[in-house]
């Protein structure tokens, strides 16, 4: 029986998957989150001046980095690794840089965990990296250097890109088509929410090696979820342990309160071997760019996921840096994001991928230029600026979430993983960019966002519109589509030729048959 058949008869959402896709979901999505974006509250800058030369106000920068200074001092509101190793004025660079480092991580962590997953299964790849993000990230609280605390992040992040990559899977993998899609943008719901309760955290908790303890503990419990967690019977399926796939689903139908014998679970067999294409050809990543229409696709899609990655992290990044309440901004920058998951819920099936894409990145975008043009002279400058940012974000976010669908409906299916891999590392690449970004400056940072954000939506409208559209499954596929009017005239023009000599063909046969037909009745009637 199809794997998909066997979930709707013992329950495509019930009970035991519920269960495990809240538990590998907050681990996954809202956890990983927490550390993602940690050096956003544990790397702020807080309110110094020189120890040489007395007191000056905070914001002017340039008065207190302008001259020699022998020891800082800062405001003891809150504790960062920017006080405890004077990340300031010449070394204030070395903040992003710590940013950078952990996503370059992320971008190792991914590759690595998604090839252990694929040979070693789903849970213990996810459960592994799990605990292992709760040991760097610990001993990460302990850092006696700047170096110290670069190496643990950068482990911390490897860890966190195979969490966060395998986990999705793991938590999808057993709910059936039905429910798969709603699932996966509660998915990036959680994460959002990782953001809110962590910037409330921070507010309570101004120590940065408390904050980071307390925030990594959790990993201790959630490590136990190992027991509670079955591996994935897809896994197990394309291992050919068939028989232990059909143990697991009938331990999920009977946690689900579905009775069912075992011989209601027999999988078919055949999808223990991969079945190959037509053709028998395999595909890299050169073929991604061969076929010209592909090409188009590939070029514009690598840009868009790089610049959501890029807009969406800076965004956050740079929250606590903007004028008032650094930690209600933080807060309100995972907020904002929760709309933008039920807007995408809405308009994805009926204004479409194109449209929708298209619609949130122009309203990223233009939200950060806007921010460029409010006058520092008007009345609750700082609110507007920070209403526009929040803004931006929310419309990135949109469209960060409906690239995953709309990719994928995009490229074919026999270099579907291939291109979905580039897309995904194109991201890893924005989010190292982003913290170079913000110390440019807000105005130049905000003109990058808010640039990319606007060029990457008018790039996003030549691709064509995929709802509704059957998927195209191998590359000839795209070039058989029709691109344009003149693709469609020329398409009609070959079809009525062919239409006529068809229609000839017919006649001359039809004037053959009637001829015989008169000689045999002309016999019939001498006779």
């Amino acid at each position: 029986m199809d794997f998909d058949k066997i979930l709707a008869t013992i329950g495509e959402f019930g009970k035991q998957q519920r269960i495990q896709f809240i538990l590998v979901s907050t681990i996954c999505s809202a956890w990983t989150a927490v550390h993602i974006l940690c050096l956003a509250m544990t790397g702020v800058t807080p309110g110094f001046f020189c120890g040489d030369r007395g007191r000056t106000h905070e914001r002017d920068l340039e008065h207190v980095c302008g001259k020699p200074c022998d020891k800082y001092v800062f405001d003891p509101e809150v504790t960062s690794i920017v006080t405890e190793w004077t990340l300031v004025c010449g070394n204030s660079y070395k903040v992003g840089i710590a940013q950078s480092v952990y996503m370059v991580g992320v971008l190792i962590g991914s590759y690595i965990f998604s090839s252990m997953s694929d040979n070693y299964g789903r849970r213990k790849s996810f459960y592994l990296g799990t605990l292992l993000i709760t040991v760097f990230s610990l001993a990460s609280a302990f850092s006696t250097s700047f170096i110290m605390f670069l190496i643990l992040r950068c482990l911390t992040g490897m860890c966190n890109g195979g969490v966060g990559l395998v986990g999705f899977i793991l938590a999808t993998e057993t709910i059936g088509p039905t429910w798969r899609a709603l699932a996966g943008t509660v998915v990036q719901a959680q994460f959002a929410l990782g953001i809110l309760v962590f910037g409330a955290v921070s507010y309570l908790i101004r120590d940065w090696r408390l904050l980071i303890g307390l925030t990594s503990a959790p990993g201790i419990v959630f490590s136990l979820g190992y027991w509670m967690t079955p591996e994935s019977p897809r896994w197990l399926l394309t291992q050919g342990r068939v028989q232990e796939a059909e143990d697991i689903l009938h331990y999920i139908a009977n946690k689900n309160g579905v009775r069912i014998t075992r011989g209601m679970l027999q999988l078919d067999t055949m999808e223990t071997t991969a079945k190959p294409s037509g053709t028998g050809k395999k595909y890299g990543f050169l073929d991604l760019f061969r076929n010209r229409e592909l090409r188009k696709r590939m070029f514009i899609l690598i840009y868009t996921w790089f610049t959501c990655s890029m807009v969406y992290y800076g965004l956050t990044m740079n929250s606590s840096s903007l004028g008032g309440n650094r930690y209600v901004n933080f807060m309100l920058s995972g907020v904002v994001e929760l709309p933008a998951y039920f807007v995408c819920i809405i308009c994805l099936d009926r204004a479409g991928r194109k449209q929708t894409t298209f619609w949130s990145m122009m309203v990223g975008g233009i939200a950060c230029l806007a921010m460029l043009m409010v006058p520092k002279e008007i009345a609750h400058v700082e609110s507007i600026k920070t209403s526009m940012a929040l803004l931006g974000k929310m419309g990135i976010a949109a469209a960060f979430n409906v690239m995953y669908i709309y990719s994928a409906e995009l490229l074919p299916t026999v270099i579907r993983n291939t291109g979905m891999g580039v897309c995904a590392m194109a991201a890893r690449v924005g989010g190292i960019v982003a913290p170079a970004v913000i110390p440019m400056g807000e105005m130049l940072a905000f003109f990058i966002f808010g640039g990319t954000g606007f060029t990457a939506g008018v790039c996003d409208y030549l691709l064509p519109e995929s709802l509704g559209k059957p998927l195209p499954e191998t590359i000839d596929d795209l070039a058989a589509s029709p691109i344009d009017d003149k693709d469609k005239n020329f398409t009609t023009t070959v079809d009525e030729e062919r239409v006529h000599k068809i229609e000839r063909d017919i006649d001359m046969l039809s004037n053959h048959n009637n001829e015989e037909f008169a000689e045999d009745d002309e016999k019939t009637r001498m006779l």
